[in-house]
């Protein structure tokens, strides 16, 4: 959502800008001939298709790294509990298996 909004701001302004620019009768290219708008023109909108392409380059790299950042954690979340299993003694595994067992069949009698 957040790149899309980016991207319709950037051409909306773009937008607003060429036709606030090519429509008044005063002003700085109120004079200017057709090679000079056209330059004008083509500057603006190579600005806006790089911003453009920044924004959505940039936010995919940081979507990866998000994703990349979720899977190390359940990854790590995983590990925490394989260490605590194997902390517990016997009868601590037990008694664990009892609580499961107790919750299991409380959740079925719902």
């Amino acid at each position: 959502m957040g790149r899309s909004l980016s991207t319709i701001i950037i051409w909306g302004v773009l937008a607003f800008l060429l036709a606030m620019m090519l429509t008044s009768p005063t002003g700085a290219v109120a004079n200017a001939n057709g090679a000079v708008l056209f330059g004008i023109v083509l500057v603006l909108t190579v600005a806006a298709t790089l911003s453009t392409l920044a924004i959505w380059v940039g936010g995919a790299k940081r979507e990866e790294e998000e994703v990349h950042h979720i899977a190390k954690a359940k990854r790590a979340y995983s590990n925490r509990v394989e260490r605590l299993l194997e902390d517990l003694d016997d009868n601590e595994i037990y008694e664990l298996e009892q609580r499961l067992l107790e919750g299991e069949q409380r959740r079925q009698a719902r």
